[in-house]
């Protein structure tokens, strides 16, 4: 360990002359818990502002409050590590912890941030540097959302930080870019009835799923064979990439309700699965979950072009199931249940709510049945049509 010795520093002009610059000696622990002197230099003032001159004198004496704090009895070493370097330490300790899908979203963030920040001592990364990096982004292209979500990253990193006494501070929240809310994509009943009736077999069964349950296609990608009993489905798992990991949240493990129509076209599916020895409803050759990314390239996303529909993806389906119970005039609290969401911030609906009402899941799940299966059976000429065409 270094002998500390006491600082007297030391004040001086910048290249240009134009600015006092202070210089001191701090002792600094790495991030491998080694304690070293540094040397650290500050600017102090201008030497000129306006009429008035700043004399060495003067600079001196705002020098004088970072030694005191070097000087002072009580002054610890501080921890000191680069940008980079903490990365890894909460990749490793922090991200790690995290789902594979959100794990895969802060690396890419990560990446740009390194460019930015990569050498530099964290303590030195400031609002401003942040504020710089939000506006350089912007000017690049990079949308308003990914931006915030950056900032997102940027926030949990100094928490952690913070924690670990590498910095004194959290940083402050930046001058973010609007992000304006878009219009939601969602199917029609004509169209996912198209949809439906132009698949066969398993892939009947899948589009059919998506649109009477809203079920999110990482939580479909996951559904076990077990996951279904009689008319009712149970979430307790998504697959992101091939990878298991927790639903989006916590009201996400939850039970639907299933039609008759749905529940026959299940028993179906679940047989052929039970042939071929797969426990998912919905596998590959090989007995691995559909790659939901993969299935809405090859198939979905051919079929909307041969059927004549805007391009969506898997999340249109959920938004065509709520705006179809609503249409149905099913209480919101029985929505809320079945599509998984979490908490709407209401106090009356959340806590007063009520108890999951199962006899209610069942009506709401008949009737999106009643009504899809009415659909098909009554437009399945002006379907076959479309197809056909």
């Amino acid at each position: 360990m270094h002998r500390k010795r006491y600082q007297k520093g030391s004040v001086y002009l910048n290249a240009t002359g134009s600015t006092w610059m202070g210089s001191f000696s701090e002792y600094v622990i790495d991030s491998y818990g080694v304690e070293k002197r540094v040397r650290k230099q500050v600017t102090l003032s201008p030497v000129r502002m306006g009429d008035t001159k700043t004399t060495k004198r003067e600079a001196m004496r705002l020098l004088q409050p970072y030694l005191d704090r070097v000087n002072s009895g009580t002054m610890q070493s501080r921890k000191v590590i680069t940008f980079d370097a903490f990365c890894g330490v909460w990749e490793r300790d922090y991200l790690s912890l995290q789902k594979p899908a959100t794990r895969s979203a802060m690396r890419s963030y990560l990446k740009r941030l390194r460019a930015a920040f990569g050498s530099r001592d964290m303590r030195s990364i400031n609002a401003g540097d942040v504020q710089r990096l939000i506006a350089r982004s912007m000017a690049e292209g990079l949308a308003p959302k990914t931006i915030r979500l950056m900032w997102g990253a940027i926030s949990q990193i100094w928490q952690a930080a913070h924690a670990q006494q590498y910095v004194d501070a959290v940083l402050p929240k930046p001058k973010l870019p609007r992000n304006p809310k878009k219009r939601a994509r969602f199917f029609t009943l004509p169209e996912v009835s198209s949809i439906v009736d132009a698949s066969d077999g398993e892939h009947r069964v899948f589009y059919w799923l998506l649109a009477e349950t809203g079920i999110r296609s990482g939580e479909l990608a996951g559904l076990r064979l077990s996951d279904i009993e009689g008319e009712r489905l149970t979430v307790n798992q998504s697959v992101w990439h091939g990878k298991e990991q927790a639903p989006k949240t916590d009201n996400s493990v939850r039970s639907i309700a299933l039609s008759p129509a749905l529940v026959s076209l299940l028993r179906c599916q679940i047989d052929r699965q039970r042939t071929k020895g797969h426990t998912f409803v919905f596998t590959s050759e090989n007995g691995t979950p559909w790659d939901m990314n993969v299935y809405r390239r090859r198939k979905l996303t051919s079929l909307l072009k041969r059927l004549g529909i805007r391009q969506a993806g898997f999340h249109a389906f959920r938004h065509f199931n709520v705006s179809l119970m609503d249409a149905l005039r099913v209480p919101l609290k029985t929505i809320q249940e079945r599509i998984g969401h979490a908490l709407t911030g209401s106090f009356t609906l959340d806590v007063y709510g009520g108890k999951p009402d199962w006899s209610r899941n069942v009506e709401a799940a008949r009737a999106l049945g009643a009504e899809l299966n009415s659909y098909l059976t009554a437009h399945s000429d002006q379907v076959g049509s479309l197809i056909a065409a």
